[in-house]
């Protein structure tokens, strides 16, 4: 199920910040978005052999050297970009503190933010499961959050945390049933 589809920038692409619970989060959320996410991806992921050409084949970045770069390359040729800011998936199923990579990402692009909260993956397919389980599934999409500064306004770390904090408070209210 996916609610607030009516959320996604019509006018310009965006970068899609979501809950990190399970291997089908990335599948659950390009699957409810009609446009194509360009996926940010822990390296130790990207290597795995298995997982290798997939990865290849949806064009997803991994992190590391000079990913920061290509997230924002692809953001100006108008690509969606796809963010898991609790940088790895969550051991017991509750929201993680944030990594401020978002936030940069956004305050440098000058593109929205959509906050993504995934409910039901954790259950259907938590960490330490070998296969996923049939359970229902639900995406609710926010409204998106703009990062934008003043042009003589100082980008620190206090105003990525604020940003970073205020999408994550978002994504934690529609978990909590807001």
């Amino acid at each position: 199920k996916v609610e607030g589809l009516k959320n996604l920038p019509k006018n310009t692409n965006f970068i899609v910040a979501a809950n990190h619970t399970s291997f089908l989060d990335p599948l659950i959320v390009s699957a409810a978005i009609p446009q194509r996410i360009y996926w940010i991806t822990l390296r130790d992921v990207y290597n795995i052999f298995l997982l290798r050409g997939f990865m290849r084949m949806t064009d997803a970045v991994p992190t590391g050297l000079g990913s920061s770069e290509k997230a924002a390359h692809l953001l100006i040729r108008d690509k969606n970009i796809g963010m898991f800011p609790e940088g790895t998936r969550t051991a017991d199923g509750k929201l993680r503190e944030f990594r401020r990579g978002t936030a940069v990402l956004a305050t440098n692009t000058g593109r929205p933010v959509v906050p993504c909260a995934i409910l039901g993956a954790y259950e259907a397919y938590p960490v330490r499961a070998s296969f996923p389980k049939f359970l229902p599934l639900k995406l609710k999409i926010g409204k998106p959050v703009y990062l934008l500064k003043e042009s003589d306004e100082i980008v620190d770390d206090i105003y990525l945390q604020e940003g970073i904090f205020k999408i994550r408070n978002i994504i934690k209210e529609m978990l909590h049933g807001g």
